[in-house]
């Protein structure tokens, strides 16, 4: 047996990369079902999205910049 922790963090989009991530409660299902197999999960809700300041957009933002 791993002993490990999941983090999950939804995708955030930026400047360039338009994906998006599912909706939250896929993410706390998701959540839900890791936790009923054992596994020790954590949601981590997005801060700073308003700003491009969320996981992943400051790298995003920096790699547009140098693309231009």
């Amino acid at each position: 047996q791993i002993k490990a922790k999941v983090n999950i963090i939804s995708c955030n989009s930026f400047p360039g990369y338009d994906e998006k991530g599912v909706t939250e409660n896929k993410i706390i299902e998701f959540r839900k079902q890791l936790v009923e197999l054992g596994v020790t999960a954590t949601y981590r809700r997005p801060k700073g999205e308003d700003i491009l300041a969320a996981c992943g957009q400051l790298a995003g933002k920096q790699k547009v910049k140098e693309e231009e």
